[in-house]
């Protein structure tokens, strides 16, 4: 029998609660540093051929700003978070803009930079009256994703020390203090320029009548007057009687709702998706209801906003497979933090 591990306790039997691990820091010379140390090292050569006593001390203290450099290289980013959040939609063919929000001390003395896949914002924590912050906003465009499931690049927080001798780095992961990461996401199909109308499915029977939306037929009721208003619509009557403009609401039959069907178009698969993807978005637009119809899908008539997100999950959906699970261990990686894995 294999006995089972004991919860830490603290002396009065309370658990102690285990301190969630700082992401590692990875320090490395930057090209400056780098031709930096090389010509301390050829100095040091120098001074060893031609005895320059007055060399020596030249060459070990560039040696030392050298290493003193990296020990502020390695405190640059220690607290520092990041929390990116994605747009509401995102479609093919259309670059990605991330709004990034920098957090922590080091933002109060010196530039802090995320990078994302090739993207690279540098910011610096400043409030409106001049002063520092520990917060700074900045903005990053990434190029188009593909339709389908998306995760995001590589997230690298970067600061550098004084000099720019040393750069250091962090890969921010959704499970560390201070930092929040936006999960994998669609990218829904690049809606088709100048798209066709879209095909109706006329309701029958009593459906047409008592079906409703915006409209100028028949008067649906009174509402508080707004700026902007055009005076014929004003109910005088009733402001003459009460003191109050009111403004009348009309109303129609709602006569007609779209059928969306991936057979009954030509063309790749790809355009067809676009151009499902354009009805779908003028569906919304109209505020009507709308049927989707795809090869083993079908997504019945109705309208909102739950109908039009499900629709374009379909659609980014469609053909593609599921994303892969991330490797247990990869580098950099949680694996690595904290010592051993």
């Amino acid at each position: 029998m294999t006995a089972q591990p004991q919860p830490l306790t603290s002396q009065s039997g309370q658990p102690v609660k285990a301190r969630p691990s700082s992401p590692r820091i990875y320090v490395l010379p930057t090209r400056f540093g780098g031709a930096f140390v090389l010509l301390s090292l050829l100095t040091l050569v120098g001074c060893i051929n031609y005895l320059l006593s007055l060399g020596y001390a030249l060459t070990f203290l560039l040696l030392s700003v050298w290493v003193v450099c990296a020990v502020h290289a390695s405190r640059a980013l220690v607290g520092a978070g990041v929390n990116v959040t994605l747009p509401d939609r995102a479609f093919a063919g259309v670059p990605l803009t991330l709004n990034a929000t920098l957090t922590g001390p080091a933002l109060a003395t010196q530039l802090l930079g995320l990078r994302v896949g090739t993207a690279l914002v540098w910011l610096e924590g400043q409030d409106e009256t001049g002063g520092q912050a520990d917060s700074a906003n900045g903005t990053l465009t990434l190029p188009a994703f593909e339709r389908g499931p998306q995760r995001l690049p590589t997230l690298r927080l970067e600061g550098h020390d004084p000099l720019g001798l040393w750069r250091s780095s962090v890969y921010p992961q959704a499970s560390d203090p201070g930092s929040s990461l936006p999960p994998p996401f669609l990218v829904y199909p690049a809606p088709e320029e100048q798209a066709p109308p879209p095909p109706v499915a006329p309701y029958t029977g009593q459906a047409a009548e008592t079906r409703r939306a915006a409209g100028d037929e028949e008067v649906h009721g009174l509402r508080e007057y707004r700026p902007g208003d055009a005076p014929r619509r004003i109910a005088w009557k009733q402001a003459a009687r009460t003191g109050t403009l009111l403004t009348r609401t009309y109303d129609a039959p709602q006569a007609a709702a779209l059928a969306l069907d991936y057979q009954d178009m030509a063309g790749d698969p790809e355009a067809r998706l676009s151009r499902l993807c354009a009805w779908v978005l003028e569906a919304e637009r109209r505020g009507c209801e709308f049927s989707l119809d795809l090869p083993g899908t079908r997504l019945e008539r109705a309208a909102g906003d739950a109908q039009v997100r499900r629709a374009l999950e379909l659609l980014a959906r469609y053909q593609r497979p599921e994303l892969p699970p991330l490797p247990a261990r990869r580098w950099p990686g949680p694996s690595l933090r904290g010592g051993r894995p």
